[in-house]
């Protein structure tokens, strides 16, 4: 059995630099019931493979999980304003306890269309071998502003605003099924996505990622669909929210699997045993222990190969 977890860390970043805005800085115990909290949820949930987004700090994120157990670590750069201690863009991480390889979109200039560049690896699985791994942070639905302008945004400016932000993260999306589209062709091997979408997968344009394929004679068509890893797993529970706004909940982070983890592919290699969802720190918070937490849940998936111990099919 191997789990892999993702979860949006809400700025894991060490002072005394600042988050987005020039006072958005924790302190010294701050940070450190920060971290507190991240390797309390690390050791809980036990996973092997982990991505991470909302990564300021990767330097410190990476000692941070090697000292509990992840010897590999991947992560994308951050962006610190020019002359100043506030980051505006914060970067993505992978950390494993199977060896993990850094590879490049299929066109690395397409990485240019995602508001943050995707981190994809290749981590080494027992078993399975090699898979490759898309860690994600789409666009969110904060409105695209002009930063320059002298006035603050009238209504229309906001309204224009909240739609651009939805088309960016649908063209995110767009470019992430090209990418998987063209590897796929070139060579099958099995993909897992995992991050912080922003959005209601289920709903509008994105929800194309789980359409199934059209009667076509070419194999490509059967094997390029995304699957929900929650529906692929034996779960009878209603869905629990990854993240709360106005204390309405909804599902914005995801772990898709391609369909070697989907008992309707041929060619499937493993399936899904569990689904799970760490949100203890959002429905019964406790000031003690969760006042430096992240605001989303992390959620997990359990997977196991279809071949025993000796490599043979079962």
């Amino acid at each position: 059995m191997i789990k892999f977890l993702s979860l949006n860390l809400l700025n894991y970043l060490a002072p005394p630099y600042a988050a987005y805005e020039f006072d958005n800085i924790l302190d010294a115990k701050q940070w450190q019931q920060k971290q507190a909290w991240l390797g309390r949820l690390i050791k809980q949930a036990d996973a092997d493979v982990m991505a991470f987004q909302e990564v300021f700090s990767a330097a410190a994120l990476a000692e941070q999980c090697r000292a509990l157990g992840y010897r590999y670590f991947l992560a994308t750069a951050s962006q610190l304003d020019a002359g100043s201690h506030v980051y505006r863009k914060p970067g993505l991480a992978l950390a494993s306890r199977y060896p993990l390889r850094q590879v490049a979109l299929y066109h690395p200039a397409s990485g240019e269309k995602f508001s943050r560049q995707p981190l994809v690896a290749k981590v080494k699985l027992p078993q399975l071998g090699w898979i490759k791994i898309y860690v994600l942070h789409l666009k969110s639905k904060r409105p695209i502003l002009d930063e320059a302008a002298n006035q603050p945004p009238g209504d229309i400016e906001q309204y224009l605003g909240r739609w651009q932000a939805d088309k960016l993260r649908t063209q995110e999306v767009s470019c992430l099924m090209e990418d998987i589209l063209l590897c796929r062709n070139h060579k099958l091997e099995a993909v897992m996505v995992m991050g912080d979408f922003n959005d209601d997968l289920s709903q509008g344009a994105l929800q194309h990622i789980f359409d199934p394929p059209l009667p076509s004679l070419e194999p490509i068509e059967q094997a390029w669909r995304l699957h929900d890893a929650y529906l692929l797993s034996p779960n009878n529970e209603a869905r629990p929210a990854t993240h709360y706004w106005g204390g309405e909940g909804s599902v914005i982070d995801y772990i898709l699997l391609s369909g070697e983890f989907s008992n309707d592919y041929q060619q499937q290699v493993a399936e899904v045993l569990a689904y799970r969802c760490f949100d203890r720190h959002l429905t019964h918070a406790d000031y003690a222990t969760d006042s430096q937490a992240s605001d989303h849940a992390a959620v997990m998936v359990e997977i196991k190969a279809w071949f025993d111990d000796s490599g043979d099919a079962q």
